[in-house]
């Protein structure tokens, strides 16, 4: 990509979360390839990584889906487009995508899309709303799941889909890198002094992340004799009222005291490394970067069986147990996820180091940062390439 370019993101808000953080560091990938970096959103907490990096940061009130909203964001970013000389607009989520597809053929520059994540499909006016996700010059879908959904609901040509995982940072989550001091602060956040076994479920608090199947796990491993043990609950309060609900649930079920719900964890990092077992069992995922975070930390996997998750951890029966980072258990199955967890309870100390081994050595060679933000720019190239041969011709 060459340099002097002027790259514009547009994201509901910089929270965090799988979306805002690879909007994160694809702007970081630009300042450091000498291009200008712009993101638009509501704001967030990752705002201030953003002005870190060298980027600019622009609030509009762009997670809206009000339809008088979406036509003076369209404006409000042709403008900005025509006063900022940007080359490209990359837009992440589907009401802002609106917004940026009409300002980017207002002002005849290429539009790039991210799909993250796999939208409900209820009906004709709901595949139309979602679609704008695949109206780009080329979108990017971030597993190979995505891809033949993009494939499949919207018979997008294969020259416009990229398939550009999500990434973790290898200098970040490093275990040799772990303090003594950041063990000790974690436990102390967390209230896991080292006593119990610590399971964490690394997500916002939203029933699409399936928190409320792990805490009937709890509760069916607790009728077992088996539920000594601490369960972290480890993101964002996106619905206060469903935590609300998981906690009379936990209470009901005599496991309300091993639940611990931190709300964003800066250092997640430590607390991947006190942590026995990682779950991802989520419904509707686009590629689970915790699961990516949590085995780049040696961390053994339960996952769902919902496509992305098999996708991240190496489970049966797609490989032998023996090559395995995890155990696989169908989706809103409390028993079955259960069993899972008293199974790796029940493993030696050593086997499940060697399951969280292999988890490692798989997504240090899959899901690198620098395979996103190369294969990203690289995006960028190829559009910006397409839209000047379309000019001459």
């Amino acid at each position: 990509m060459p340099e002097g370019l002027t790259v514009l993101q547009v994201i509901p808000r910089m929270r965090a979360g799988g979306a805002e953080l690879g909007c994160l560091q694809i702007a970081e990938a630009l300042v450091a390839a000498g291009n200008r970096a712009l993101v638009v959103s509501e704001g967030g907490q990752l705002v201030e990584g953003l002005t870190a990096v060298g980027a600019e940061h622009i609030v509009l009130p762009v997670a809206t889906k009000n339809p008088v909203t979406l036509a003076l964001n369209a404006k409000r970013l042709a403008d900005i487009i025509r006063d900022r000389n940007v080359a490209i607009i990359h837009a992440r989520s589907r009401a802002p995508a609106w917004s940026a597809l009409a300002a980017a053929r207002a002002t005849k520059i290429p539009f790039v899309t991210t799909y993250h994540s796999e939208y409900s499909e209820r009906g004709k006016i709901k595949n139309l709303y979602n679609s704008v996700m695949a109206r780009s010059d080329i979108v990017i879908a971030v597993s190979d799941y995505m891809a033949h959904l993009i494939r499949t609901r919207y018979r997008t040509p294969e020259d416009r889909i990229a398939i550009i995982h999500r990434a973790f940072d290898p200098a970040k989550f490093d275990s040799a890198s772990i303090t003594t001091e950041r063990i000790s602060a974690v436990r102390r956040d967390l209230y896991a002094d080292g006593s119990k076994p610590v399971l964490l479920l690394a997500g916002r608090i939203t029933p699409r992340k399936a928190q409320n199947y792990l805490v009937d796990a709890l509760g069916i491993l607790k009728r077992r004799g088996l539920g000594h043990v601490v369960c972290v609950m480890a993101g964002e309060i996106e619905k206060p009222e469903f935590k609300a609900q998981l906690e009379a649930q936990a209470a009901k079920l005599g496991v309300l005291d091993a639940l611990r719900f931190p709300g964003h964890v800066k250092d997640m990092a430590a607390a991947y490394a006190i942590t026995d077992i990682s779950l991802n069992i989520s419904e509707q995922e686009g590629l689970p970067r915790v699961a990516i975070e949590a085995q780049a930390m040696g961390v053994p996997m339960i996952v769902s069986d919902t496509g992305p998750g098999r996708e991240v951890a190496l489970t049966e029966p797609d490989v032998p147990l023996e090559q395995s980072s995890g155990l696989r258990v169908p989706y809103a199955d409390a028993r079955a996820t259960a069993d899972a967890i008293a199974t790796m309870l029940s493993w030696p100390k050593e086997r499940r180091q060697a399951f969280g081994a292999r988890g490692a050595a798989h997504v240090r060679s899959r899901f690198t940062l620098d395979q996103l933000k190369s294969k990203t720019l690289a995006v960028y190239d190829t559009v910006l390439a397409r839209r000047r041969a379309a000019i001459r011709n």
